[in-house]
């Protein structure tokens, strides 16, 4: 690769003797992987049903299991991982190995409230969630509102029920969370010299902006972090380039600015490159000759109690809320309402629509559910040609006999309340209900009334057995409600 000399003589003075591997890596191909996504199964029952599937395409697809990513296989293919059915149920996310690290270092905790600062595409912030395990929240930010729709896209498909995405600046963020979060994320838009073997294109950029010119902007993002994360909690700062200007130059500016910051050990990996620089030895690096990923920069940062302060505090345990925005059903992680002035994209579970009365459950819902949550299940193989067609956007047949019955409710799945909140933007519109109008923001539908209306006639449509959207039923024709924006190609 022809890369600026100036960059090669950079990387020298950083690699010294492992110089000649780091550049010889270069001729290898970029590594490719997926992370299981453990809400909904986990690694070795994945590699279970992946090998079950009867498809001579994907013999040899799943690979290795990345080494220090506990729920992480190399694949020698992506185009066949995502195109399968698996992927539109959430199963895994895509993702280089070296990437998958700075989530898997970040210390999650039942119950933590977590900020993914910026978070798109949603590689982070799902396994974040799948760490939380469907306690405390998240809140994914990325400051673009068009990458934040993305990053919702994915979070969804993850089947989030606690996650909150907002689409704000750091700074704006940090003026109405001080010291709110337990535990932080910052992987930071960088000069990106961790993926060049993957997109030389980016070498370009490099030579036009630089770490000088990323260095300012990641530590601005840093400082606002600072400012959120609560006394006791851990922050991981990391990025996806090589550049002490960009990494130990942050950290080391950060630690000297802020006293009640330490750095951390992550855990013990033999193939981490550690800080040549005295008293950053616990930063690491991924590099792509003494591992297999493209590369990574992770930082571990704990934020001291300066006096004595009493253990975190138990988080009160209520209920989930119902919230309601014009015609749309939301509920709401237990114990905390999306606050205002910040732009949301998503606050929580988005349950459904109001059409007619009637509550059309959103795909979202599809995601977040199992096969035993819902009332009818179409249970179809991953290679059956009639899913397929429905992940493309079709209308599919089936036979009565495939149709599976639970008599599972709503308000056990979710602990539906028996009060609603009412959406401060825009008004609710009145339902209909048993012939009467009434108001959505007064106390619910009530949670038979919740049962019944969002019941309202759909399927469940599953690959081999994990949902993937809803279907209406039309006297043995499903017609798709999949959400268009998620249909296959």
């Amino acid at each position: 690769m022809n890369l600026p000399e100036n960059y090669r003589a950079i990387m020298k003075e950083l690699l010294e003797e492992d110089y000649p591997a780091w550049q010889d890596s270069f001729l290898a191909f970029p590594e490719h992987g997926i992370r299981i996504n453990e809400l909904k199964t986990d690694p070795e029952s994945f590699r279970e049903l992946w090998s079950a599937v009867n498809d001579v395409s994907l013999q040899g697809a799943l690979s290795d299991p990345v080494e220090w990513i506990h729920n992480g296989f190399h694949i020698r293919d992506t185009a066949v991982f995502s195109c399968h059915p698996f992927y539109q149920a959430g199963l895994y996310y895509i993702q280089e190995p070296s990437a998958m690290t700075p989530a898997e270092v970040l210390p999650i905790e039942n119950g933590d409230y977590v900020l993914d600062l910026c978070a798109a595409p949603g590689g982070k912030a799902t396994e974040l969630l799948a760490k939380l395990r469907g306690t405390g929240l998240l809140y994914a930010n990325d400051i673009s509102v068009s990458r934040a729709q993305a990053l919702r896209k994915n979070i969804e498909m993850a089947g989030a029920t606690n996650a909150y995405i907002t689409a704000e600046s750091p700074e704006k963020l940090a003026a109405s969370f001080p010291c709110f979060f337990d535990k932080i994320l910052v992987d930071g838009p960088c000069s990106g010299e961790g993926m060049f073997r993957r997109k030389p294109d980016m070498v370009r950029d490099w030579e036009e902006k630089g770490p000088y010119y990323y260095a300012p902007l990641q530590y601005e993002i840093l400082e606002a972090a600072v400012r959120m994360l609560r006394p006791g909690g851990m922050m991981v700062y990391s990025t996806c380039t090589f550049s002490e200007i960009e990494n130990e130059g942050n950290v080391g500016k950060l630690l000297k600015e802020h006293p009640d910051l330490e750095i951390r050990n992550v855990p013990e990996y033999p193939g981490f490159l550690k800080s040549r620089i005295s008293g950053l030895e616990g930063c690491v690096r991924v590099m792509p000759h003494r591992m297999r990923g493209e590369g990574q920069f992770v930082c571990l940062i704990h934020k001291k109690v300066e006096a004595e302060m009493p253990e975190k505090e138990r988080r009160k345990q209520v209920m989930p809320k119902l919230h309601a925005v014009e015609d749309r059903l939301y509920l709401l992680p237990p114990g905390h309402m999306p606050r205002a002035g910040i732009r949301y994209l998503m606050s929580g579970l988005h349950i459904g629509t109001f059409k007619s009365g009637i509550l059309s459950p959103s795909q979202a819902l599809a995601q977040a559910i199992r096969k035993e949550d819902w009332a009818r299940t179409l249970n179809l193989k991953s290679t059956d040609d009639r899913l397929l067609r429905y992940l493309k956007g079709e209308s599919i047949p089936y036979r009565d006999e495939e149709i599976v019955i639970s008599d599972k409710s709503p308000a056990e799945i979710f602990g539906v309340p028996t009060t609603l909140e009412k959406g401060k933007k825009g008004k609710n519109r009145d339902q209909k209900k048993n012939g009467k109008r009434f108001d959505k923001s007064r106390a619910p539908h009530d949670t038979a009334g919740f049962e019944n209306k969002l019941y309202a006639g759909d399927i469940l449509i599953l690959a081999d057995g994990f949902p993937v959207g809803f279907g209406s039923d039309n006297r043995g024709i499903l017609k798709n409600k999949r959400n268009p924006g998620w249909r296959s190609q």
